[in-house]
C-alpha cells in the first residue's frame, strides 16, 4: 500500500495524518478533538532528507534460506499544507531508495498524494483527492508516511469521503505495483441538521511480477446524514463499484449501508457502517452472484499528547491483482509525544483474503493472510537534525508453504528544510 496506515476509509486518512516514521515531535503530537477548535489558518512547507542503515531478514518475502541483507536507505519527503478560512490543501511527495549489501541490488519506492477541500458557500462543500505510487515488494508497507493534521472547513460534519487505494494485497507484495487514483465530490447542507454527499472517481492498478495484471475500478458513493444531537449523527449510504481487469474478467458491487458517528466523550469518537454487498462476478467463462456482510468501524481517542485509532472492516469482494476476494481487515495506530524533543509511533494491520476468483491464467489461489507492523522512535538532536530507530515486521500466511517473514530494523538521521512545525 502507499503507506502502512492507509486504508480506503476516512479513519485511515486520519491515522496516516497522526503517525509518521521517524517524524519530528511536532508532527506526531495529538490534535484537539473538535475540528473547529484546531483550525488555525496558515501554511506549512518542508522537505525532509533522511538516511539510514539497517538489516532486513527477508525484504522480498522469498522462500528458502539466506534471504537476509543489510541495507542503506535514503528518502525524500516534501509536504505542502495550507489552511484558510474556507479551504484546506495537503500535498505530499515521498521517494526512497534502498540499496542492499548483497544480491538484492536496489529497490525504489514512490508515493504521491494530494487533497483539497473547500467550502464554496454556506451550504456546499467540494473536495478532491489524487494519489499515485510505485512499490516493489511491498516496501512502502514498512513506512509510515506522516502528514500534518489538516481539518475541514468550519461548520462541517466530519471529513469527506476519502477513497484512497487499499493496502497491498497478498500477491502485490511479490512484484512491482503501480497505482494511480483520483476522486471528487461534494457535500450539500440540506438543513442545519441534514447533509447530502456524493463522490466518484477512478483507480488503476498495474502489477508486474511472475504474471502481469491490470485492473481499473470506478467507485461512486451517495450518502445522507442527519445530526440527531451534538453527539450523534446517523445516516445511510450506497456505494457502487465497477472493476474491470485487463482481459474478460470484471465484477460489480452495490453496497447499501446504515452509518453512524458517535461522540462518546470529548476525546473519543466512533464511526461505523453496516450493510450488505451484492456482487456480480464475471471471470470470462461464467457469471456468479454473491451476497455478504459489509461493515466497518473506527474508534479514535485523542489525548493531550497521544492519538490512538482502532479499525475493522469486512467486504464481500475487494479487488486484488489476483482477482476479487472476500476480505476482513483490522488495524491499530498509535502515536505519542514523549517530550518536546521526542516521540514514538506504532502501527499494525492484518488483512485476510478468502474465496479469491483468479484472473491469472493457470493460477489458483486460496486463503491468504497478510500481517504487518511498524514502530519508530524519533528524537531531535539539533535545531534541524533528528535521529531515531525504525522497526518493521511483515508476514504472508498462505494455504501451503509460506515465505519466511520479514523483520527489519534501522537507525536513521534526518535533516529538515523549511518549517519545523
Amino acid at each position: 500500500m502507499t503507506a502502512l496506515t492507509i486504508l480506503a476509509a476516512t479513519a485511515a486518512a486520519a491515522a496516516q495524518a497522526a503517525t509518521q516514521t521517524g517524524s519530528p515531535p511536532a508532527q506526531t503530537a495529538a490534535q484537539p478533538a473538535p475540528a473547529d477548535s484546531q483550525r488555525k489558518p496558515g501554511e506549512t512547507n518542508y522537505l525532509d532528507i533522511e538516511g539510514g542503515l539497517g538489516y532486513s531478514s527477508n525484504p522480498l518475502l522469498e522462500f528458502g534460506s539466506d534471504t537476509g541483507a543489510g541495507f542503506g536507505r535514503i528518502s525524500l519527503h516534501a509536504v505542502h499544507a495550507r489552511v484558510s478560512e474556507r479551504s484546506t490543501t495537503l500535498l505530499s511527495a515521498y521517494a526512497q531508495n534502498v540499496t542492499y549489501f548483497s544480491r538484492h541490488g536496489s529497490d525504489q519506492s514512490l508515493s504521491l498524494s494530494g487533497r483539497h477541500d473547500t467550502a464554496v458557500s454556506e451550504h456546499v462543500r467540494l473536495f478532491v483527492d489524487a494519489s499515485g505510487s510505485y512499490d516493489k515488494g511491498g516496501q512502502l508497507d514498512t513506512r509510515i508516511i506522516g502528514l500534518p493534521e489538516v481539518p475541514p472547513p468550519p461548520g462541517t460534519s466530519g471529513q469527506p469521503p476519502i477513497l484512497l487505494p487499499a493496502p497491498s494485497d497478498f500477491l502485490a507484495i511479490t512484484g512491482r505495483t503501480y497505482t494511480v487514483a483520483a476522486h471528487g465530490g461534494a457535500t450539500v447542507a440540506l438543513s442545519p441538521r441534514d447533509d447530502l454527499s456524493f463522490s466518484a472517481g477512478a483507480e488503476h492498478v498495474a502489477f508486474r511480477g511472475f504474471q502481469d495484471s491490470d485492473y481499473t475500478t470506478i467507485p461512486a458513493t451517495l450518502a445522507y446524514d442527519r445530526q440527531l444531537s451534538p453527539r450523534t449523527t446517523v445516516g445511510a449510504r450506497v456505494i457502487f463499484q465497477s472493476t474491470n481487469y485487463k482481459g474478460p474478467a470484471n465484477f460489480r458491487l452495490v453496497t447499501p449501508q446504515l452509518t453512524a458517528r458517535l461522540v462518546l466523550s470529548e476525546r473519543v469518537t466512533f464511526d461505523g457502517a453496516i450493510g450488505a454487498s451484492f456482487a456480480t462476478v464475471d471471470d470470462g467463462i461464467r457469471t456468479t452472484h454473491t451476497t455478504g456482510l459489509a461493515a466497518e468501524g473506527d474508534l479514535c481517542l485523542r489525548g493531550e499528547h497521544s492519538h490512538l485509532c482502532a479499525r475493522a472492516s469486512t467486504s464481500e469482494q475487494t479487488a486484488t491483482v489476483a482477482g476479487p476476494a472476500r476480505t476482513v481487515s483490522g488495524g491499530i495506530d498509535y502515536s505519542r509525544t514523549l517530550s518536546p524533543d521526542s516521540s514514538i509511533a506504532f502501527s499494525a494491520g492484518i488483512d485476510h483474503f478468502s474465496s479469491p476468483i483468479s484472473v491469472l491464467s493457470g493460477q489458483t489461489f486460496s486463503t491468504s493472510t497478510y500481517y504487518r507492523a511498524a514502530a519508530d522512535y524519533s528524537r531531535r538532536i539539533g535545531h534541524r537534525w533528528f535521529g531515531g530507530i525504525n522497526l518493521a515486521a511483515r508476514k504472508l500466511a498462505e494455504h501451503g508453504p509460506d515465505p519466511n517473514g520479514d523483520v527489519s530494523a534501522s537507525l536513521f538521521i534526518r535533516y529538515r528544510f523549511g518549517d519545523l512545525g
